[in-house]
């Protein structure tokens, strides 16, 4: 597509037709155009403008229509030379700033499970938000606290901001004299360190111990598996019924296929990985350029956002014929309030 020339024409063609046909869902024709046009340029020359664009591939013509819609390449064109990114109002962006503040004081699943909501209510299409990969955050610390002369409550800090804590049973009484020093002992050897490496490597790390607690450092050592571990590739989606009411999607076999996608979310967690360029800002993918078939009438529009040291994805999938333009503004704000609310 880089090496294809289109006129001045051409360009302000095609840009009327993904700009109408997005908004009417309906085949653009000639007299359409030549309505809405300022140049004066007649039906007959706005056709063999459309045969032009039509032979190059950027459109194509329903059997029952002598109107135009735009193929993927044409969606293409329009995304990469044409659209202009548009500005959320500013009640969009009060709801927005409103509706993350209000579970900013919650988990962080709570939060992206908001930003999943504002995603498909501005939207209306489907939202999706990602979690960020847990196993890269960098250890903080880890607290001991005694609960019974029996039970211990281990509390896991990520630098990223995520707690998980873990309830410990032992068979004999906690000295509560040794506390503080086998904190402070696994702190000092599984500082700076992922959860990953902490997993791979504790062994290692927590040999020939001579303070604190050993039993305790054993016992931690041993469940390291289930103390060092935060779930991953957790999905959020919101906006199911948005789908349904889509013309591409009740009038065909595609809404099938996004119903699968939505029950298998290994597939959907591939999807939104594989499209989602992390040097890019915002990444759009059309159609067929998706590897995954259930997709190939979708496009996904997605960016990454921070929660620390540590990288989650949110966008939203909807028909090719979506308000690219519009909804690029939309991700990239959210992703944007996430950024500074983890910060």
């Amino acid at each position: 597509m880089g090496t294809v020339f289109l006129t001045y024409r051409e360009r302000a063609i095609l840009n009327s037709i993904v700009v109408n046909f997005i908004n009417c869902a309906s085949p653009i024709g000639s007299k359409f155009i030549a309505k809405e046009n300022k140049n004066n340029i007649s039906p007959a020359t706005i056709r063999n403008v459309m045969m032009s664009l039509e032979n190059k591939g950027f459109l194509t013509h329903p059997h029952t229509s002598a109107g135009r819609i735009p193929t993927d390449l044409g969606y293409r064109y329009y995304v990469n030379g044409l659209m202009k990114v548009e500005r959320l109002t500013q009640l969009e962006k009060d709801k927005i700033d409103y509706d993350l503040k209000q579970a900013s004081n919650k988990n962080v699943e709570n939060i992206l499970e908001k930003a999943c909501d504002c995603l498909s209510d501005i939207s209306n299409q489907l939202g999706v938000v990602l979690s960020p990969k847990f196993d890269k955050g960098i250890f903080k610390k880890l607290e001991l606290v005694i609960l019974n002369e029996r039970k211990l409550l281990v509390i896991v800090s990520v630098s990223s901001g995520f707690v998980k804590k873990i309830l410990m049973e032992f068979n004999y009484n906690i000295p509560s004299n040794k506390i503080v020093e086998t904190e402070r002992i696994i702190n000092e050897r599984l500082a700076g360190l992922t959860l990953q490496q902490i997993r791979n490597s504790i062994n290692k790390r927590m040999r020939d111990v001579n303070y604190g607690d050993k039993k305790i450092i054993e016992k931690v050592t041993k469940s390291a598996n289930k103390i060092f571990i935060i779930e991953e590739d957790n999905v959020h989606f919101k906006g199911t019924s948005n789908i349904f009411i889509q013309p591409e999607f009740i009038k065909s076999g595609n809404l099938g296929n996004i119903l699968k996608l939505i029950d298998n979310q290994k597939i959907l967690i591939q999807i939104i990985k594989g499209s989602t360029k992390e040097e890019e800002k915002v990444s759009i993918t059309i159609g067929k350029e998706h590897d995954e078939t259930l997709v190939d009438s979708c496009s996904l529009i997605s960016t990454n956002y921070k929660i620390g040291d540590i990288t989650g994805t949110l966008g939203v999938i909807g028909p090719t014929r979506m308000k690219y333009e519009k909804l690029s503004g939309l991700v990239d704000y959210i992703a944007r309030g996430l950024n500074n609310l983890f910060s």
